[in-house]
């Protein structure tokens, strides 16, 4: 499959900038996240931590079943 698809690109002119494009995308992406992250409260970070564990939460969630 990929000699299908290899053999079809060859022709485009410029093909060699889709995987460097894609992967500065994604490092860019992936920085953004890292960043907003680093730069949380650490209050927000303890309340997301908790949601999982918290009673409140199962029995609102059970009251809209």
């Amino acid at each position: 499959m990929l000699r299908f698809i290899k053999h079809h690109l060859a022709s485009e002119s410029g093909v060699e900038f889709y995987g460097i494009f894609s992967l500065m995308i994604f490092v860019l992406f992936f920085l953004v996240v890292l960043i907003r992250i680093w730069k949380m409260n650490k209050s927000a970070v303890e309340e997301l931590s908790n949601i999982p564990l918290s009673s409140d939460n199962l029995t609102s969630q059970n009251e809209k079943l």
